[in-house]
Formats: C-alpha cells, structure tokens, sequence
C-alpha cells in the first residue's frame, strides 16, 4: 500500500519542490481596517400599481403603433402593384396606338390614294385644255385690309 500510495502522490505533484511551503504571511503593526457600514438607503419601489399601468399602456400604444405602419406599408404595397399594372397597360396601348398610327400613315399616303382614285373611282390627271387658271389680283397702291374694309362697307 505504501508503494501505491507513492506512486499516487509522486504522479500528481506536477513537479512541486519537495521542501514547498506555503509562503507566511507578514505580520504588520498596522491597524485593521474597520470597514464602516454604509448607511442604509430607502429602497424605493419602481414598479408600483401606477408606474405599472403607465407601462402596460405604453406598450399596448407602441405595439399599435406599429401594427399600424404593417398596415400603411402593406396598403402602399398593394397601391404600387396597381399602380404598376396600369403603366404595364398604358405600355400596351400606347403601342397598340402607336401601330394604328403607322397604319393610318400608310392608309392615307399620296400613293394609296392616288392607286384608289385611279382605279376604284376611275379619275385621272387632267390635259392642259382641262385646267383652269385662276387669275391673280393686282394690288396696285392698295394694302389687302384696305380692300377687305372696302369690301366690308360697301
């Protein structure tokens, strides 16, 4: 058992000196210090029934408060997905306009009328003897809105 005991102790010294002693304490001829005890403080109570009620009211208007923003941002969300589908839909009809102005264009050029003139209603360009020139006024001294007062007055 002594060998046992041995080995017990000689493994678990973690290489200790063998003469260690704990180190001594200095004695001094100084006083101890008194500690004095601190006057006792009046514990005052925070969460009385008041403080309590203000409380709960506040976190009853905080929590308010902020199912309301959920509310408002959820609202706006569904605003700008309307919103978003109705400049989807302008986009559509301003293309469709755009294509009903190209077929206008196309419709009412000099070519297509001058084809539909000719052939469905059976015109034709006129000769030299089948024209008719308009004469040209001779102004002479006269302005045009002495002739149109002269005209009016007459």
């Amino acid at each position: 058992m002594a060998t046992a005991r041995k080995a017990y102790t000689s493994e678990y010294q973690f290489n200790f000196a063998p003469d260690a002693q704990p180190e001594r304490v200095r004695r001094t001829r100084q006083r101890p210090q008194v500690h004095t005890p601190e006057p006792k403080r009046e514990q005052v109570t925070i969460l009385t029934p008041a403080n309590l009620r203000t409380l709960i009211v506040a976190v009853v208007m905080v929590g308010i408060l902020l199912i309301g923003t959920i509310v408002v941002n959820a609202h706006t969300a569904k605003l700008q997905y309307n919103i978003n589908q109705l400049k989807n839909q302008n986009a559509i009809l301003e293309t469709e306009v755009s294509m009903l102005e190209f077929k206008i264009e196309k419709e009412t050029s000099v070519e297509k009328l001058e084809a539909v003139a000719l052939g469905k209603l059976g015109m034709h360009y006129p000769n030299s003897n089948q024209s008719v020139h308009v004469a040209t006024l001779d102004m002479g001294d006269e302005s045009l809105s002495n002739l149109i007062k002269a005209k009016a007055y007459e």
